[in-house]
């Protein structure tokens, strides 16, 4: 079944409910499946068929929703393009999806009309060029019967960062848009009367896929900002009473370096951690500022993104713990990555997986399939590239990135093992942790610091490190910075760090 119906099915139910709010307007259940209607019709009369490619190039907001449930009525195959992306990048997503028509905002149509990608139409809300979004949208027809599709047809492409080579294509079926949105609702307990936040990009798998749609799914209400800004996010739980919000452990670092006593943030239930390992010392730090409960869980874009969670109510929270595996939805399987042999419990190996929230593969990419899929036993496992275990209660702990593993001297470092060991420290703001070249220990462990003021030294650090960590993990070199890199999804970008110090 077509995603989209899920819209039109809150519709018919509570059409006066708030569905969607950007800072410039709101629209009902009504309003937005009316739009989407118009939408696919609007893609329709161009000659936009069941199948093809539509991009966007949005930042978050209402027409990002009404365009993206639009084109999937439409029976197309939406994908957004990450707003950080420019020329040649931009191209090289359009030609690579094969997108036969494009969407984007005024400020943003150069960057796509003047590209060889082969278009045949592009959309622009408050420009100058091509079709005004607003004119075709109010002069389509506003009835539509959403274009049938089956479970595992494609709905949607997502493509990933492409922080480590060319972004990738990854396809979302229906069936696991259907499956991650019932599975975060009911893990979550998320009902029609949450207020939800949308920070995160949409143009990402957290901002899409963790609140955007399994949040129109229960029929709540989404409030979203098409920018990261830490004041602007702490005005908006003011004022709209925000329950519930994902955040990338950057972004909750933001906050609280910021401070959130000058505003009531008293409405706020739950707040989802996810994308990077969340700082264990910051963890109670969040709870206590926003008295309310931090569930960390685990996703990637390949995993649509559910894969595990803390839930409210569990028995246990285990800091640091990305929670259970969603086991309704996925199974997970831990093994050695050079044996491909499973390990026991508590014992480090790659996490893979299995189940309805995993992708069917990357979009015409035979050979990246080849190498990210393995088959264990009868059943297809999804190789994550990240490093993981679980404890005798069945809950997971990710411990790093195969690629950002540091081995130096012959010992393998977990970035991340040094990174909450230095935020223990009082006077570090931020910290990232990577290795570099070394003659004789192959990597060296470094440390990016961003410190509250100059006093803090980095002899204090590594005396710090020296009752915390093993002799080979403590930092050899530390680089006291004003800011971290980051991704667009605000994760701490160590290409980035290790391009800094390598290229000088």
């Amino acid at each position: 079944m077509n995603f989209a119906n899920e819209l039109d099915r809150v519709a018919r139910n509570d059409p006066e409910s708030l569905a969607v709010a950007d800072p410039n307007r709101g629209v009902t259940f009504a309003e937005l499946a009316a739009e989407t209607d118009r939408f696919a019709n609007a893609l329709a009369d161009l000659g936009v068929a069941p199948g093809d490619r539509v991009a966007l190039y949005l930042p978050n907001s209402v027409a990002f929703v009404a365009a993206h449930l639009g084109a999937m009525k439409r029976g197309a195959i939406p994908f957004p393009i990450n707003m950080r992306f420019e020329g040649n990048e931009v191209e090289y997503v359009l030609q690579d999806a094969g997108a036969v028509a494009a969407v984007t905002v005024g400020g943003f149509e150069d960057a796509i009309g003047d590209l060889d990608a082969g278009l045949d139409h592009l959309v622009v809300a408050g420009g100058s060029r091509g079709h005004d979004y607003r004119d075709l949208v109010g002069s389509a027809d506003d009835e539509w019967e959403v274009h049938p599709r089956k479970y595992d047809e494609t709905a949607e492409l997502v493509y990933t960062s492409g922080t480590t080579g060319r972004p990738k294509g990854v396809e979302h079926t229906h069936r696991n848009l259907h499956a991650n949105a019932q599975g975060l609702v009911r893990y979550l307990g998320w009902s029609d009367e949450v207020v939800g936040l949308t920070v995160a990009p949409m143009f990402h798998v957290s901002g899409l896929n963790i609140t955007t749609t399994p949040l129109l799914y229960t029929g709540a209400e989404n409030h979203v900002l098409p920018a990261w800004d830490a004041e602007d996010a702490l005005a908006l739980i003011e004022r709209e009473g925000i329950t519930d919000t994902f955040f990338i452990p950057t972004m909750l670092i933001d906050l609280l370096n910021r401070g959130v006593e000058d505003y009531d943030v008293s409405s706020m239930e739950r707040i989802i951690v996810g994308g990077a390992p969340m700082p264990r010392e910051q963890i109670a730090a969040t709870e206590a500022a926003f008295d309310c409960t931090l569930l960390e869980g685990y996703g990637m874009t390949e995993t649509t993104p559910l894969a595990a969670i803390n839930t409210p109510g569990q028995d246990v929270y285990k800091p640091g713990s990305i929670g259970p595996p969603a086991s309704e939805v996925v199974d997970v399987r831990i093994e050695d990555p050079e044996t491909g042999e499973e390990v026991g419990t508590n014992e480090k190996g790659e996490l893979l997986w299995h189940g309805d929230t995993v992708t069917p593969g990357y979009f015409g990419m035979p050979e990246k399939n080849e190498a990210a899929f393995v088959t264990r036993e009868g059943k297809t496992w999804l190789r994550s590239g990240d490093v993981g275990r679980i404890d005798g209660d069945g809950h997971l702990f990710v411990e790093d990135r195969l690629d950002d593993m540091i081995i130096s001297g012959g010992e393998n470092v977990y970035p991340a093992e040094v990174e909450d060991a230095l935020y223990e420290l009082d006077g570090v703001v931020a910290v990232g942790v990577v290795g570099l070249p070394h003659d004789r220990l192959g990597e060296q462990v470094t440390a990016f610091v961003v410190r509250a003021d100059d006093g803090l030294t980095e002899d204090e650090l590594e005396d710090h490190c020296r009752g915390r960590l093993t002799d080979y993990k403590i930092p050899r070199r530390v680089e006291f910075v004003e800011d971290l890199p980051r991704t667009s999804t605000q994760k701490i970008d160590k290409v980035a760090l290790r391009e800094r110090l390598i290229g000088e």
